[in-house]
């Protein structure tokens, strides 16, 4: 399905932290004055050292609430192009149902649950994918004072203690130990990019990310201790179609050829909301922002309410 560029999309995010966020880095080095769980950190060649979400940790958190989403019964397991597998069954998954190079791509494709054809498994490349996100806008080389006191508060990491309290005795049996959190108030920027989509996945990731927003899904380590609440915003969506498309954005499954969708078994698909459009060598680019992104979202989400 990536032989030929239908349509594809970058989805500019921000996303506020509205408790302390903690990200736990792999390792903590060889430094004594480093907290027990430290904060992930990069180094970024503008600003140096920073904290950042890595893109690979919001988008397992974001797969899971979309596949908790279309789930539809314990027996479904995600075939039959339904509902959603468990990723990590490797006799049961899509990915470990289907064996690399026996089947043609259309095959492979029609045989993943909505969750692998949105997200990917490991026999086929996902229509999603989520970049890193700093606390910062762009490239950060062009900051407004705002941005870079969000930046500076965003690597102001604060400490907290905890301990592990003993069942029998109710005493502390473990710690106390330290942790090192982003602090509540800071936004981070970052995009998501989608290729060949139908609109029903967009509108799987505009409700996973809705489950954020709605205080459902926490991101990074101690979710139970009141960290990870994350408010995610989307700033705008640039959107571009093969320009013989016309002037009216669509999923692919109207971009496509009729024995394409056969073969690949693609969902109904619609038309997402009119929009101006320029065109820019051989496709045409829409940007959608403000109000107009959000009816953009809703009729997504009303794609995959309709294919669910």
């Amino acid at each position: 399905m990536f032989k030929r560029s239908l349509n594809r999309a970058v989805v500019h995010v921000k996303l506020s932290t509205v408790s302390p966020l903690l990200i736990r880095a792999g390792d903590t080095g060889l430094d004594p004055s480093q907290a027990d769980l430290c904060a992930v950190r990069t180094h970024h060649g503008h600003f140096g050292e920073t904290v950042y979400i890595p893109g690979s940790s919001l988008k397992g958190v974001v797969r899971s609430a979309a596949e908790a989403l279309v789930r539809l019964d314990g027996n479904n397991n995600g075939r039959d192009g339904l509902g959603a597998c468990d990723p990590l069954d490797h006799k049961t998954s899509c990915g470990g149902r289907q064996k690399r190079g026996d089947q043609a791509t259309a095959a492979v494709y029609a045989a993943h649950c909505l969750a692998c054809r949105t997200f990917g498994s490991t026999a086929m490349k996902g229509r999603i994918s989520i970049r890193d996100l700093f606390p910062w806008p762009g490239d950060g080389r062009e900051l407004d004072v705002e941005q870079r006191r969000n930046a500076a508060k965003a690597n102001a990491l604060e400490g907290r203690h905890g301990v592990a309290i003993d069942r029998i005795m109710g005493s502390v049996k473990i710690g106390p130990f330290d942790l090192e959190m982003v602090p509540a108030g800071v936004a981070f920027f970052g995009e998501i990019a989608l290729e060949n989509f139908q609109a029903w996945q967009l509108g799987m990731l505009a409700s996973a990310l809705d489950e954020f927003r709605q205080g459902f899904a926490q991101l990074g380590s101690t979710k139970s201790r009141g960290l990870g609440v994350v408010r995610p915003t989307i700033e705008r969506i640039v959107y571009e179609q093969t320009a013989q498309a016309g002037e009216v954005p669509k999923g692919i499954g109207l971009l496509d050829s009729e024995a394409a969708l056969r073969q690949y078994a693609l969902k109904k698909d619609r038309d997402l909301p009119s929009a101006v459009g320029e065109v820019r060598g051989l496709s045409r680019r829409f940007v959608i922002e403000g109000e107009s992104a959000d009816k953009w979202l809703d009729s997504a989400i009303t794609a995959m309410r309709d294919i669910s």
